[in-house]
């Protein structure tokens, strides 16, 4: 992509909303593949007697994870550029003739290194601030989006492509005071809203 092309389209929050519902889409297409896998686990396990094997269906939402993960990250990229530009740099390099030669997308509302870190795009766009209370309306709101917002932070980094991390490192706990169920089959209870809300 040339660079006058490329800060246009990276300026553009329409651009990365589309991109957004895009991969909205087919997360929603794996979802019902995921509820499918459960269901079928279920009703195979009560007819032996037996506990539900649920591997399939793990191995499933881990991918629905990813999907959803660069939803979120791309539809809160395109709320930062629309909403508060002063976050974002952007590093062109001009040609002799005062042309683009080079662009860059340098940093998107947090540190550069951060750039897949969803609970710091989350804070950056103000989601747990006032703005979004019609979305996130009690204080359990807020903490399940946190723990949904770290967890597909690390799919996207790792969990979703690879066995292992590129380097070890401590986890972040989840908050204990929110249900698991959140970062599973619950999940969409509060990603949807929220999408919903990031991509008018």
């Amino acid at each position: 992509m040339h660079a006058p092309e490329f800060v246009d389209k990276s300026t553009d929050p329409k651009a990365w909303r589309k991109h957004s519902r895009a991969l909205r889409h087919s997360a929603n297409v794996l979802w019902d593949d995921f509820v499918e896998l459960v269901t079928q686990a279920v009703s195979r396990a009560k007819a032996k007697n037996e506990i539900p094997n649920l591997e399939l269906a793990i191995e499933a939402i881990e991918t629905v994870k990813l999907l959803y993960g660069l939803a979120l990250e791309t539809a809160l990229k395109a709320w930062l550029i629309e909403h508060s530009p002063e976050k974002i740099e952007i590093r062109i390099t001009m040609s002799g003739d005062g042309s683009p030669k080079h662009a860059e997308l340098k940093s998107c509302g947090i540190p550069p290194n951060q750039g897949h870190n969803i609970l710091a795009l989350a804070e950056a766009a103000d989601v747990f601030g006032k703005g979004f209370s019609n979305v996130l309306k009690t204080d359990g709101d807020r903490a399940a989006l946190r723990n949904i917002c770290r967890d597909l932070g690390e799919v996207v980094v790792w969990r979703g492509r690879y066995p292992v991390p590129m380097s070890s490192f401590d986890p972040v706990s989840p908050d204990p005071q929110v249900p698991v169920a959140a970062l599973a089959h619950y999940l969409r209870d509060w990603l949807d809203p929220l999408l919903d809300a990031l991509l008018v």
